[in-house]
């Protein structure tokens, strides 16, 4: 670990931006996930008709099972990942601690 103050700085604000980064990507797929649990909401209470799924600009028809399915495995690994984004934070904000920390008892 460094002593030099301007170092210091800098990667204060590297973890910093990261912090940043990863706050923006949890929001991106706490928002997937979101968007998922209601199309599977809806799945459930519109037991009949035709169901589709975008594919590009077009909407192809497709089996509700296997629709369901694909959701529910989409929705694992979007929960897979806000775990491993909820834990990359926490180490993020442990490291911006640690800088701190040295860099407060710098300027005693």
């Amino acid at each position: 670990m460094t002593e030099d103050p301007q170092e210091m700085v800098m990667e204060m604000q590297q973890v910093q931006k990261q912090l940043q980064q990863v706050a923006t990507q949890k929001a991106e797929t706490e928002s997937e996930i979101g968007g998922i649990e209601r199309s599977l909401e809806e799945l459930e209470t519109d037991s009949g008709g035709q169901t589709y799924r975008s594919v590009g600009q077009i909407l192809v028809s497709r089996d509700r099972d296997q629709l369901e399915d694909d959701l529910e495995e989409k929705k694992d690994n979007l929960e897979m990942r806000e775990k491993t984004l909820d834990r990359k934070e926490e180490q993020l904000r442990e490291r911006l601690e640690e800088i701190q920390e040295q860099f407060s008892g710098m300027e005693r």
